[in-house]
C-alpha cells in the first residue's frame, strides 16, 4: 500500500507538470513582432534620402543636357512691283519688244514668264538676278513654252535663292537677244524687286497675274 508519503510525492509531482505547461488545448501560438529599432530607422532614412538625391541629380543632368528650341520666324517674299494686263502686255511687248509677263512664288523660288516680239526663228532669253545690291550677280536663261499670240512668243523661267533673310532684297531684270539686238527690260531701270518679309497668317503664298501653271 502506498505511504502517506508517497502519495504527497505524485500530487507534488503532478503540481509541477500542470505548472511547466502552460499551453493549454485550443489555443493558438502568437506570432512574434519585431518592431524596427533607431539602428534600423536611421539605415531607411540614410536609403530613402540617397535614392531622393540620385534622381534628383538624375533630373538636373537630363534638364541641363535638353536644349530650349526657338523655331526661326517664317519669312516671305513680297512683290514691290505691278504687271500689266492682257492688252497692255501686247501693247508694251510690240513697242519694247520683251517684258515681263507673270510671276508667282512660294518659298524661296520664283517662277515667271516673259512676253517677247517673235522678229525672227533664234531667239535668246535671260533673266539676271542679284540678292545683295548687285555686289554679285547671277545669269538663268529662259525656256521656250509657246505663242500665246501671233508675232509673240513666251519664255519661262525659275529663280531659287539659297536662302532668305529679313530684309532682304531681291531685284532682277530680263535681257532678250534676237537678230543681233538686245532688248531689256528692268522695269523702268528700277528692276523687279522682292523684299523678304515676316510671313503673314492666313494670306496666300501664290501671286498670279493669270490662272496659267507653269514650271
Amino acid at each position: 500500500m502506498p505511504t502517506s508519503a508517497s502519495i504527497r510525492t505524485r500530487g507534488i509531482l503532478r503540481s509541477k507538470s500542470e505548472r511547466s505547461s502552460p499551453t493549454r488545448s485550443g489555443t493558438r501560438n502568437k506570432k512574434n513582432v519585431r518592431f524596427l529599432d533607431c539602428v534600423d530607422l536611421e539605415q531607411a532614412q540614410y536609403q530613402f534620402g540617397s535614392s531622393s538625391r540620385e534622381c534628383d541629380a538624375s533630373c538636373e543632368r537630363q534638364a541641363a543636357s535638353c536644349e530650349v528650341h526657338i523655331p526661326p520666324p517664317e519669312l516671305q517674299l513680297e512683290k514691290q512691283f505691278w504687271l500689266p494686263n492682257e492688252d497692255e502686255l501686247r501693247r508694251l511687248t510690240s513697242s519694247k519688244c520683251v517684258h515681263l509677263e507673270s510671276v508667282r512664288w512660294f518659298g524661296r523660288a520664283i517662277t515667271g514668264i516673259v512676253r517677247v516680239a517673235n522678229i525672227q526663228f533664234e531667239k535668246k532669253v535671260e533673266i539676271r538676278y542679284s540678292y545683295d545690291d548687285w555686289a554679285t550677280a547671277h545669269t538663268i536663261n529662259g525656256s521656250y513654252t509657246g505663242s500665246p499670240c501671233i508675232n509673240q512668243d513666251q519664255f519661262s523661267f525659275c529663280i531659287f535663292l539659297p536662302y532668305l533673310r529679313l530684309d532682304m532684297r531681291l531685284f532682277f531684270c530680263v535681257r532678250y537677244e534676237c537678230a543681233g539686238s538686245v532688248y531689256w527690260d528692268s522695269n523702268g531701270g528700277a528692276n523687279y524687286k522682292f523684299i523678304c518679309g515676316l510671313a503673314k497668317p492666313n494670306r496666300n503664298p501664290f501671286f498670279l497675274t493669270d490662272c496659267s501653271i507653269f514650271f
